[in-house]
């Protein structure tokens, strides 16, 4: 009898404790020029969800939009990749008249956010010091995504 009340107990406490990391992250592209060019991309916990999956859903312009799962470890990474990235806004090294922009935006399991933003993403960004966190972590999304970096305006 004893041994099931402390049981019972443990678990409660453990669920209290504990409790299941829950994280979000939200990414997002567009281009003023080109208008309904957006791309917009969150990585959502499912709930009561026992394989671990995280929802991914990507809209795509105004009438694009799908939705499916990816393992907890492949968002893991990506969300990990994402807490590299050293400044909030990174500059651009290459001045492009009016170039398209970039967002990532975390929340953690507390609640807190972190944002990060960029203008004028491009292929030579995976060289620059200062923007190469911010570039592979946007091809870990685009990856997930199942997009590829030429969806990007200015990529």
């Amino acid at each position: 009898m004893y041994k099931k009340i402390f049981v019972t107990a443990f678990l409660l406490c453990w669920k209290i404790y504990f409790p299941q990391t829950i994280c979000k992250l939200y990414f997002h592209h567009s281009n003023s020029v080109i208008p309904l060019s957006s791309i917009d991309i969150s990585f959502e916990p499912i709930k009561n969800n026992k394989k671990g999956k995280v929802r991914v859903i990507v809209k795509k312009s105004r009438d694009d939009k799908y939705i499916y799962r990816i393992s907890r470890e492949k968002f893991s990474e990506i969300f990990n990749a994402c807490l590299k990235i050293k400044s909030d806004t990174i500059a651009v090294k290459y001045t492009l008249i009016d170039a398209s922009s970039s967002d990532i935006l975390l929340i953690d399991s507390f609640g807190i956010k972190k944002k990060y933003n960029t203008d004028g993403l491009n292929k030579r960004s995976q060289n620059n010091e200062q923007q190469n966190n911010f570039w592979y972590s946007t091809t870990l999304i685009m990856k997930a995504a199942k997009l590829k970096m030429e969806d990007l305006i200015d990529y």
